[in-house]
């Protein structure tokens, strides 16, 4: 009994559709920064229309204003949609942007510790992936902060 050969399968046409997936990939990922950079700038300009041209020019948007308007689109960082505690995440960040800063802690590094604070209190309480946060949650991601601040500056001295 005769055997058919089996014709093996190249992979460089595998290999070439992987490249040209992760080129699309970038190039939706840049697009989408430039996006949300233009959003934010919108706003930025929506909320002071008083202020002239030159003011606009001299009002830059931050490395945080991007990194959350990156976030809001992620679907882990959900609860930043949620009230103000995107806001207030952003002001907690930039009252210690300073101490973050000389530790080496970049805004993306402290929306991943905002992240997995509330992932844990999640956690421990038992409740659901997607749950809104809440006040009562909020203050106990905000004193984990503030706990990371403290250790911080006890550890390295101030």
């Amino acid at each position: 009994m005769k055997t058919m050969p089996v014709e093996k399968k190249s992979s460089v046409e595998e290999v070439l559709k992987r490249e040209k997936l992760t080129k699309e990939f970038e190039r939706e990922k840049r697009s989408s920064e430039q996006k949300a950079i233009e959003q934010a700038a919108a706003k930025l300009s929506a909320q002071s229309p008083e202020t002239t041209d030159t003011a606009k020019t001299s009002k830059f948007i931050t490395n945080i204003d991007i990194a959350f308007s990156q976030a809001k689109t992620d679907i882990r960082f959900y609860f930043l949609n949620d009230g103000t505690y995107a806001d207030d995440f952003k002001r907690m960040f930039e009252e210690n942007e300073s101490i973050f800063k000389r530790y080496g802690i970049t805004n993306q590094k402290y929306l991943e510790y905002v992240r997995e604070s509330f992932d844990r209190y999640k956690k421990i309480h038992n409740m659901l992936p997607l749950d809104p946060m809440k006040p009562k949650h909020y203050k106990y991601v905000e004193d984990s902060i503030l706990e990371l601040v403290r250790m911080f500056n006890q550890r390295f001295g101030k």
